[in-house]
């Protein structure tokens, strides 16, 4: 009998995982480990040294009993490593999971715990197609700068990494819609002698962003602009505009507004610069970007995943000539449409 079933579910001879349904079942429970392990403050206490449990329960004002799960998650995870009664950080942690450092990313840990409760909603917004929370810039100034903290401190390495990979000699101005926390400004513009940038976004946010830019002294490059993509006009007068993580929170109708707004805010021979984490051509992957998607059909009206030609088609459609796409280099998961106006 258990031929037959093999047979007729196409599964005779394939070496299956027993495993595969459990892993993709529990697939939280190691996240919410670390989340418990960064709201503690685990690495950066362990800065300062290694430490026991007892010691670390102390520090943390946790149960030795479950603290010591949690950091033996944390080592299983690569963030910790063990000697003995010692837990040490990792270098993992030391560069990105201990407050103060250069390269902190435990913002990014905080945002994504705050999502934890709008994603028990998921069911009832896969069936309802809404979203079940609020959105985030309809909080209030800590959670608005919980969030744009937590994207700059992801945006930095990727920030880096499109100012390698896109030289703008000549360039001179630069509009950086719905763009958080600044850092694609700054940094781009520190790479682009010359160029200047205008950070456009909601008023609560550029509270925030001001900070920003003040801390990496970037003043005399990047203003801010007060402005809703959904309802304002870009300006004009710009040599490049860039959509950066933005284009999966909006429909497609949206979508094509903003393209066409960006459109008419280019000088010929301007560059339109979208930076998404899309679906293959195919749409049958890869699997962040259908995550992604999934998140914001819990946070936003009509944010979805799209498709790289999806969206490719769009700013051919908008005019823009020299459409092309590629993915970004490795590990970066974003994939880049550049466009000229003619």
């Amino acid at each position: 009998m258990n031929n037959d079933w093999q047979e007729r579910s196409g599964q005779a001879g394939e070496a299956l995982n027993p495993m595969a349904v459990m892993e993709a079942a529990s697939a939280y429970w190691p996240s919410f480990a670390f989340h418990v392990a960064n709201a503690l403050d685990v690495f950066t206490h362990l800065h300062q040294g290694p430490m026991t449990v007892a010691e670390l329960a102390e520090k943390t004002g946790a149960d030795a009993r479950g603290l010591e799960m949690i950091l033996i998650a944390s080592v299983c995870q690569g963030f910790l490593s063990r000697e003995g009664e010692r837990f040490t950080n990792t270098p993992l942690a030391e560069t990105f999971l201990v407050k103060g450092s250069p390269r902190y990313q435990g913002g990014i840990v905080s945002m994504f715990e705050s999502w934890v409760e709008a994603w028990t909603g998921l069911k009832k917004a896969v069936i309802e197609g809404r979203p079940v929370v609020e959105k985030q810039h309809d909080h209030g100034p800590e959670e608005t700068r919980t969030y744009i903290m937590g994207m700059l401190y992801r945006g930095i390495p990727q920030a880096q990494l499109l100012a390698e990979e896109v030289p703008l000699p000549g360039k001179r101005r630069m509009l950086d819609v719905g763009g958080g926390p600044g850092i694609f400004s700054i940094i781009m513009t520190e790479k682009n002698p010359g160029m200047t940038a205008d950070v456009m976004d909601l008023p609560q946010t550029l509270e925030v962003t001001r900070d920003i830019i003040a801390d990496y002294r970037a003043g005399e490059r990047v203003s801010t602009k007060e402005g809703n993509y959904l309802e304002d006009p870009f300006g004009s007068g710009y040599d490049v505009v860039l959509l950066s993580s933005m284009i999966n929170q909006e429909g497609p109708e949206v979508i094509r507004e903003i393209i066409r707004k960006s459109f008419e805010a280019l000088e010929p021979g301007g560059v339109l610069l979208v930076q998404e984490q899309f679906l293959n051509e195919e749409k049958d992957g890869p699997l962040l970007p259908v995550l992604i998607g999934l998140n914001q059909l819990v946070h936003t009206p009509a944010g979805r995943a799209y498709s790289v030609k999806e969206v490719a088609q769009m700013v051919a459609d908008a005019g823009f000539t020299e459409v092309a796409y590629r993915p970004l280099p490795e590990p970066s998961p974003f994939t880049l449409i550049q466009a000229v106006k003619p």
